[in-house]
């Protein structure tokens, strides 16, 4: 009995309060709804150069509604206006949908890019929340439980109803990461054949990663890494971004991952140890040398440079390096490259400062200054995994080749009669869902007929592109 009254003081909203996701008016983005704005939004980027014209524009196809054989499960970050002082969640009615929304699109949309794109609403936690502001280390873990249960339920609803065996990218902002975090905890971490289908999990400026020194797990989680190369699947990646002039601020000890109520509910491996730990961010795309930032990416409305187009880029406006000052501070450093005949706008300098953090955090932007080189590692983790090749790069004199039946019995013809093969390679591999090959051809015909005798989700992959199949 005892145990059960803990349990019950800890997450009394587990027991009493949900949102329930099968009501699609419960997703911000979902393909299932009948009104999916995701899906008629023009992803591609529009390049600005120093003088305010387009230079180029970088075409990214939208996937939000076609099933690749990826799927994108989106958390976003904490949108409240004149949120309570004190530890709780805010019920969802009570939100700015219409705000969250659109932010969504400025921070997460261009990963539908990979496949379908999954964003819930929810009950958020207030700042104080993580934040601490005079409050007990109970109070922000009931508050964070309650939040959590609403991601968790999302999740759980998607993968029961939607996954069919996908792959799966985890990603989010700040309070969306801190909730992804939980979910990588309580969900994959033990899970072999869930961990199995993680492509990454993108932990943008949700805090601190850590793990003991010379390792690259064991903190957060205990089976899932910091990711060591950008080809790598089934790890994290996770960034905040500062001013090159200012000094990276310490951990905040209210942050979840020091919260012992939140370890012994099973949403944290173990809690951080500030004498032995070593704090951990991504240096894999942008070193400890000072290089030109690729591509920060914003939504265009803020600027009208591109009409016609929602997104727009500058390229090398800003240098940036990966910085580490001590074992507890890190982060990636941006200043921006002197050249006074640049018109672009200098975002960095001139945001206002977020009341929850101080100047030189660049906290809010992480995703504008992540996005590209986020995108690029994982093309390569998806390649790698040997699940698709990259989205973006389908042969432009080439449709996709067809297979009829699918889903089929075993038996499918593959044709590729359409197509110019002067140049192309017609070799094909058949993968299963864990990246296997399990049969590989040559086209020498227009037509080939191949059987596959076990049930299962396949992709069949070419240099005509990538199409799953269905055995069943």
């Amino acid at each position: 009995m005892k145990n059960t009254l803990i349990f019950i003081l800890i997450f009394p909203c587990f027991l009493f309060s949900q949102t329930d996701y099968n009501q699609l008016s419960n997703w911000y983005y979902h393909p299932n709804k009948l009104f999916n704005f995701i899906e008629n939004y023009n992803l591609d980027i529009a390049v600005i150069n120093s003088e305010l014209q387009i230079d180029s524009i970088i075409r990214i196809d939208n996937n939000s509604g076609n099933n690749t054989g990826v799927d994108v499960f989106w958390v976003h970050p904490t949108h409240l206006t004149n949120p309570p002082l004190n530890p709780t969640s805010i019920p969802i009615q009570d939100q700015d949908i219409n705000y969250i929304s659109l932010a969504i699109l400025g921070q997460g949309a261009l990963l539908s890019k990979y496949g379908r794109f999954y964003a819930p609403k929810y009950r958020q936690a207030s700042p104080a929340s993580f934040l601490g502001l005079g409050s007990s280390e109970l109070e922000r873990a009931n508050a964070l439980i309650d939040t959590y249960s609403d991601i968790k339920a999302a999740f759980l609803n998607y993968l029961t109803n939607q996954n069919n065996g996908n792959k799966i990218i985890l990603a989010g902002h700040s309070q969306g990461s801190f909730l992804i975090a939980m979910l990588l905890r309580d969900l994959f971490d033990n899970d072999t054949k869930l961990k199995d289908k993680l492509v990454t999990a993108a932990l943008g400026g949700m805090g601190y990663v850590y793990s003991a020194q010379g390792t690259f797990k064991g903190g957060w989680w205990e089976n899932i890494p910091l990711c060591t190369n950008m080809n790598e699947c089934g790890c994290v990646h996770f960034w905040r971004s500062y001013e090159e002039s200012e000094t990276i601020p310490q951990p905040d000890s209210n942050f979840p991952s020091f919260n012992q109520v939140l370890k012994d509910s099973g949403l944290v491996f173990r809690t951080t140890d500030l004498d032995n730990d070593l704090l951990l961010q991504d240096s894999l795309y942008y070193g400890s040398d000072i290089n030109p930032l690729r591509y920060y990416i914003a939504p265009d409305a803020s600027y009208n440079f591109a009409q016609g187009y929602n997104i727009i880029a500058f390229d090398s406006l800003y240098s940036i390096r990966f910085k580490r000052e001590s074992n507890l501070t890190t982060g990636f450093s941006l200043e921006k490259i002197d050249n006074p005949n640049d018109l672009r706008p200098n975002d960095v300098d001139s945001m206002q400062t977020n009341p929850f953090f101080s100047d030189g955090n660049l906290h809010i932007k992480d995703y504008h200054i992540y996005i590209w080189a986020l995108m690029e590692q994982i093309d390569s983790k998806l390649e790698e995994c040997k699940l698709i090749s990259r989205i973006e790069n389908k042969l432009s004199d080439y449709k996709e080749f067809s297979i009829n039946p699918n889903p089929s019995s075993g038996i499918v013809r593959i044709n590729t009669s359409s197509y110019k093969k002067s140049s192309i390679n017609n070799s094909f591999r058949i993968l299963n869902n864990l990246g296997q090959v399990v049969q590989s051809f040559e086209m020498d015909n227009d037509e080939k007929l191949i059987q596959i005798r076990n049930k299962g989700i396949y992709f069949i992959i070419s240099n005509y592109g990538c199409k799953k199949l269905i055995i069943n």
